[in-house]
């Protein structure tokens, strides 16, 4: 072979051919198959340039420092040393730290000299003494000049070195009613557990749960300060108003991103409570189930007839009126759907009479067995009772209305299943719900039972509680029993309801329950009359029986628990769901009411109790929102001496009252009946706050007399009034209202004068009218309860 014509240098250096030994081992590779690069530092390629040199670029960090500045240098380096100059351009990018803020930006060209292999581009980091994450930004390279870039980019961080005293931040849920139309707030409220002493930030964001942003509510966003010192802020969210019948609906607000405090809760849910029940106007069948008319000359002759165990969705029996009563008792314990209730309805007579219900000798249907269960007392508790006795089943989706019901009460009898006969319990109602959700009772006349209406709510888990209720256009009368102050007109315990349109009568005679008392969570009375004749109208108090459903403090007990984020045995969605009702819980509406208090038809000493009366632990410790409302108390001294307006708490309490009361835009009138008027008092002793806005209110509470007779000689045992120079100067005004009527008079206090709603309180669309109706409210420009 002749080696001399093997082309054997090409990819050598020069220094290949220098000695014999070095032509014998370039010989020996090729022969074996392999390149050999024999000297320098890059191969040439076949036209005899040289590969370029690659350019990487380092990642670094740095603690930020708490004020002035400091470098951060980025290293970038060649993979050799380059025979010419290299030259790139680089600039920062924006991460989670933020240029002029955080860091100072940087852009220009970085210069590698030739035969060399590093240089460093610096980046000015700003101090600060905010506790916060850490933080990034990215330093970019192009347009290499003499090298090809290996690494583009690499990342910045900046060290958070504050500490030390984090306050933690906490969001509260919220819920509110939907409304018809239009829009109002929600408003979540963010706490930290301490104030901070510089400016706290956190973002914030809503996320849809089964409520949908833009048709349920509008979406929010953005990033919420806590100023320095300060220790809460709110979240507003607008609501969007509907009329779909529908169930309650929920979103989240989520926290991130906190500056100068940690996360202590995240997220908190927002519940939309449904308003809005299937309204049918009369009673015809337009379900899309069985139509079981009952009556005379109808498919079923009696009631008991109806297969009242089998009822399902769209179903609707249909009572036509007789000039005889019916005296049959009813168990519902099926479920219509919420679009397709089960409807139980009067067919009025040709003078629209409604169908009378009579529980003096009514009959308890013999083959009711299986709805009533073993408790012998249940069959004495109601003419019309709502209930499932599986234990993990309750009643959903049922409409009664269009009925006359009437004396389920100690004082009668009635006929057992077994054919005895027995008195009614105490506490029996004209509709008894032991425990149901989404139920409508419309358009009847309730009258001389024990309690006109009465609802249970148990703890004992989901089955049950009473959800979502309306109660709407009754006339309610005669209710409570003879010496007893435990039986009512209305007696409810619930988690959401709404009454409108209806009117509360007196309570029968020598009873002592009060007109309207609930223990509810997520409360709205609203364009209602109510007569006098009971020991006070309201009594809005704490909750019983249910409690570890309505607080979150008092479920955490239930498991032994003292903190949501460390408690093992916590279940998400009934958290969720004591959450939202424990939000409700805080606020209660009363708005667009007419109340009339004339002190010979009664033995009441005041007209709202808003607090607690057995468990002060329990009590609201929130605010009622007091509004639109007019008033007529005609009260002598003669039959009481001191009447009170309002009673917030509990006297027997050792602590002062946590109530407050929100109170605007109302009449209150108080006069005497035919004589001196009684002292007029704002409040009993040891109580809360009351805020007034605007409102023609008689001023005599302000008198001389007024604070020792009120609060037996020690003033400051009244409540904490604010905001007494915000009411009309009444004191040469005529009367405001007609006293029998209730209807504004034409004068010029009233008109105009009403300060506008707050965000986030429901709006006064209607007003009541006399009696069960209501009409559009042309505007709220005036004070009271109609315009």
């Amino acid at each position: 072979m002749n080696i001399n014509r093997l082309d054997i240098t090409a990819g050598f250096r020069p220094c290949l051919v220098h000695t014999r030994i070095a032509w014998q081992r370039a010989i020996f590779v090729v022969l074996l198959g392999f390149v050999l690069t024999a000297c320098g530092s890059k191969t040439d390629d076949d036209d005899g340039a040289a590969d370029p040199v690659r350019i990487s670029v380092t990642s670094v960090a740095t603690s930020e420092g708490d004020s002035g500045s400091r470098v951060l240098l980025f290293a970038v380096s060649l993979d050799a040393p380059a025979s010419g100059e290299v030259r790139v351009d680089y600039a920062t990018v924006d991460g989670s730290a933020q240029a002029g803020s955080d860091y100072q930006s940087a852009s220009g060209t970085l210069i590698i000299p030739a035969n060399t292999t590093t240089a460093m581009v610096s980046v000015t980091i700003l101090g600060d003494t905010e506790v916060e994450g850490d933080e990034t930004f990215q330093l970019r390279l192009s347009q290499p000049v003499n090298a090809e870039l290996a690494t583009a980019e690499a990342t910045g961080t900046i060290l958070n070195d504050d500490s030390a005293g984090l306050a933690r931040i906490s969001v509260t849920p919220a819920a509110t009613s939907e409304g018809d139309s239009g829009s109002h707030e929600l408003a979540f409220a963010v706490s930290l557990d301490a104030p901070a002493s510089g400016e706290v930030r956190v973002d914030y964001a809503t996320v849809d749960g089964s409520a949908q942003a833009g048709s349920d509510y509008q979406s929010a966003s953005g990033t919420l300060i806590i100023p320095a010192n300060t220790t809460t802020a709110t979240v507003p969210v607008t609501i969007l108003g509907d009329t779909e019948v529908e169930g309650d609906e929920t979103f989240q607000l989520r926290l991130s991103q906190p500056v100068n405090a940690e996360l202590a809760t995240a997220e908190a849910t927002g519940t939309i409570m449904n308003d809005d029940f299937v309204v049918t106007g009369s009673c015809v069948h337009t379900g899309s189930g069985n139509d079981y008319p009952v009556g005379p000359g109808q498919t079923y002759t009696s009631i008991a007839d109806v297969p009242w165990g089998s009822l399902g969705p769209g179903d609707t029996v249909r009572i036509h009126y007789r000039t005889e009563p019916y005296r049959e008792k009813i168990v519902i314990r099926t479920n219509g759907s919420e679009d397709q209730p089960i409807r139980l309805c009067g067919v009025p007579g040709p003078n629209g009479e409604r169908p009378i219900l009579d529980g003096d000798g009514a009959v308890n249907d013999p083959d009711d067995s299986d709805a009533y269960g073993g408790y012998a007392p249940m069959q004495g508790l109601a003419m019309v009772m709502l209930y499932n006795r599986d234990y993990g089943l309750k009643v959903h989706n049922v409409v009664i209305e269009g009925l006359h019901i009437r004396n389920a009460k100690n004082t009668f009898s009635y006929t057992r299943m077994d054919g005895s006969t027995d008195n009614y319990e105490n506490g029996a109602a004209c509709i008894r719900i032991q425990a149901a959700d989404n139920v409508v009772i419309r358009g009847n006349e309730l009258e001389n039972c024990g309690n006109g209406i009465f609802t249970m709510s148990q703890g004992y888990n989901e089955a049950h509680l009473t959800r979502n209720l309306l109660i709407e256009s009754n006339y309610l009368h005669g209710h409570g029993q003879a010496g007893s102050y435990l039986e009512h007109g209305v007696y409810i315990q619930a988690i959401g309801v709404v009454y409108q349109y209806n009117r509360f009568g007196a309570n029968a005679p020598a009873s002592s329950g009060v007109t309207l008392k609930e223990r509810v969570a997520g409360s709205v009375i609203r364009y209602n009359w109510f007569d006098s004749g009971s020991s006070r109208m309201l009594d809005l108090v704490e909750v019983e029986d249910a409690a570890p459903w309505y607080l979150v403090s008092e479920y955490l007990n239930e498991l032994g628990c003292t903190d949501v984020n460390n408690c093992p045995g916590i279940d998400p969605d009934r958290l969720a769901k004591v959450q939202a009702a424990d939000a409700a819980y805080r606020e209660t509406h009363v708005y667009g009411n007419f109340f009339r208090h004339v002190g010979s038809q009664t033995v009441a000493g005041n007209i709202v109790h808003y607090g607690s009366d057995n468990d002060p632990a329990l009590s609201r410790a929130g605010t009622l929102y007091f509004y639109h409302n007019t008033l007529s108390i005609e009260q002598d001294l003669s039959d009481v001496w001191r009447f009170r307006l309002f009673y917030l708490g509990n006297r027997n309490d050792t602590v002062r009252s946590r109530e407050t009361l929100e109170v605007f835009n109302n009449i209150i009138y108080f006069t005497g009946e035919s004589g001196e008027p009684s002292y007029f008092c704002l409040d009993d002793t040891n109580q809360g706050t009351i805020n007034f806005g605007v409102n023609w209110m008689t001023d005599t509470w302000q008198g001389d007399g007024a604070a020792s007779e009120c609060y037996y000689g020690v003033p400051s045992d009244g409540p904490s009034v604010n905001g007494a120079a915000n009411l009309l100067d009444v004191s040469t005004a005529p009367a405001p209202i007609d006293r029998e009527t209730l209807e504004s008079l034409d004068t010029p206090l009233l008109q105009g004068t009403a300060q506008a709603i707050p965000a986030g309180l429901p709006g006064v669309t209607r007003q009541y009218v006399r009696h069960q109706q209501s009409a559009p409210r042309a505007s709220v420009n005036d004070l009271g309860a109609m315009e």
